[in-house]
């Protein structure tokens, strides 16, 4: 069983690779270093251009993580007890 799941490892890793290196190497890409933009504009366009699409992204990721926190917590009797150091 270990085998296989090594094995279903490297096939996708060897996938994304494959992958990888179709995208790159599409006509789309040939001519990015002319009209890329710098990491300068990239700034300006998310705090400047998209400053209240990216708070609200960021409120509804927060929301989420809080959320995916309170449906992990374990709260039955004997996890409490544990936690608290108590044997009965």
């Amino acid at each position: 069983m270990k085998a296989v799941s090594i094995l279903a490892r490297l096939g996708v890793f060897a996938f994304v690779l494959i992958l990888l290196r179709e995208v790159m190497e599409h006509p789309m890409f040939g001519n990015a270093a002319a009209g890329a933009p710098s990491t300068l504009d990239f700034a300006v366009a998310i705090l400047d251009d998209w400053a209240i699409v990216t708070v609200v992204l960021g409120i509804l990721l927060a929301m989420a993580m809080i959320g995916a926190s309170y449906l992990v917590r374990d709260e039955r009797l004997v996890n409490l007890l544990y936690d608290m150091g108590g044997d009965e």
